[in-house]
């Protein structure tokens, strides 16, 4: 069995946590939820932030934890994003979306180091 099936609570504390003090964030989003594979196919998303109600979903579903770790770390960008001021603009391609792109990617590459377990199999 892989590791992707056990996003558990005590890692995505702990990724949060790691966020949060990578991204200098003020304050963390309203809520976090994780929801299932139905999410995607009506949103065609993995994740999303909600401005308006500073609220994250995240898609767990058949997923590996890394890659789950990433979106929630992309959307917690875009919470930050918020946090100064920046337009929310989800486009593709847009730099605001980008930058989330980068900085999400960047954010779990620097927790495997933290987390190397998250990479192996059981």
């Amino acid at each position: 069995m892989r590791l992707k099936t056990l996003l558990n609570e005590n890692i995505t504390n702990e990724f949060v946590k790691f966020v949060a003090k990578e991204l200098q964030l003020k304050s963390l989003p309203a809520s976090i939820k994780f929801v299932g594979t139905d999410y995607s196919k009506e949103h065609l998303t993995f994740g999303t932030y909600e401005p308006a109600t500073d609220e994250i979903v995240i898609v767990k579903g058949d997923r590996h934890i890394a890659d789950i770790l990433r979106t929630l770390g992309h959307e917690l960008v875009h919470h930050k994003q918020r946090e100064e001021g920046k337009p929310a603009d989800g486009r593709d391609g847009s730099p605001i979306e980008n930058e989330a792109n980068a900085k999400g990617g960047e954010l779990m590459r620097k927790f495997r180091y933290l987390r190397p377990e998250l990479y192996s199999e059981r």
